[in-house]
């Protein structure tokens, strides 16, 4: 009993690790001596300029980048590899691309979200009750399941997208900016329901995100943690508050911006002379502080037509 209680823990605390990872491509190094470990229950972002090799990165956890130098252990285990030393890819891992909606291939709505359940021999029964499980959480209805998912709105193409990926119910998933061309409040929307859904697995599932995005104010927003790389190379790995709050000359270093809320309160500091220190990075957070240093000046009589 005491040893599967003990393998169970360890199970729980292994995640995904790169260790000293080069990648070339075409004969170019585009990762460069990676050290990364993505920890189950976290959502990463993954940060960078163009070019920077985020996305090199992000395929490689899923097994689409065949070869690499380096060690990748999934969950405590070596990655499967083919007789000539390939990677291969990880089904368990899931990934929604840029433009998820561009991922449809089926002939109908249902035919869509039961592939990944058919492939990895679920029942006729169980499919059926994943499906009906996951439509309202993307607002879908039954009545689309025998439609052509060519057919449906370019919302609805992206929901059922993301959709049929979430349903396989992956320890790992990989977002490759998937709110691309989403308008402010379709962004959140989306945003909000993958962070739910990370949050809301069970305690042994610890669900993992790895989101990649060029929106500081999202990443701030969402991520525990930030990797940021710069030109192949891992220039950082912290928590998103000490990162913004607190290293953010390293996001210069990489030619990366700040969150909006986060320049605002630097200059709100310098010209209340205050030292503000937010709870967090988050948006709610920092503009709290920001009000308060403003209603401090007002109490001190400051002039009503200057910020401080």
């Amino acid at each position: 009993m005491v040893n599967r209680i003990k393998k169970t823990v360890i199970e729980q605390q292994s995640g995904w690790e790169l260790r000293d990872v080069c990648v070339k491509l075409d004969g170019t190094p585009v990762l460069k001596h990676i050290d990364l470990t993505l920890e189950p229950g976290t959502w990463t972002a993954l940060i960078g300029k163009t070019g920077a090799g985020k996305s090199t990165l992000a395929r490689l956890f899923k097994g689409l980048i065949p070869e690499f130098t380096g060690e990748y252990r999934l969950e405590g285990q070596s990655m499967a590899r083919d007789r000539k030393g390939r990677a291969r890819v990880v089904p368990e891992i899931g990934f929604v691309f840029q433009y998820p909606e561009h991922q449809i291939f089926e002939t109908t709505v249902e035919k869509e979200l039961s592939f990944a359940l058919r492939m990895r021999g679920d029942s006729s029964k169980e499919i059926a009750a994943s499906i009906r499980a996951i439509l309202p959480t993307f607002g879908l209805s039954e009545e689309l399941l025998q439609q052509s998912p060519f057919l449906l709105s370019g919302g609805q193409k992206r929901r059922l997208a993301i959709a049929s990926v979430l349903i396989a119910n992956p320890r790992l998933l990989i977002l490759d900016e998937p709110t691309a061309a989403l308008d402010p409040v379709s962004r959140r929307e989306l945003l909000k329901l993958l962070r739910d859904w990370q949050r809301n697995g069970l305690q042994h599932e610890q669900r993992a995100v790895l989101f990649i995005s060029h929106r500081m104010e999202d990443v701030a927003e969402y991520s525990d943690r930030v990797a940021l790389l710069h030109e192949g190379r891992l220039l950082a790995h912290d928590t998103a508050d000490e990162l913004f709050l607190h290293r953010s000359e390293l996001l210069s270093q990489a030619g990366m911006p700040l969150p909006e809320a986060i320049e605002l309160l630097r200059l709100t500091g310098q010209l209340s002379g205050r030292a503000l220190n937010p709870a967090s990075c988050r948006e709610a957070d920092v503009l709290e502080r920001v009000k308060e240093a403003w209603n401090a000046r007002k109490e001190t009589g400051g002039p009503s037509d200057e910020p401080f």
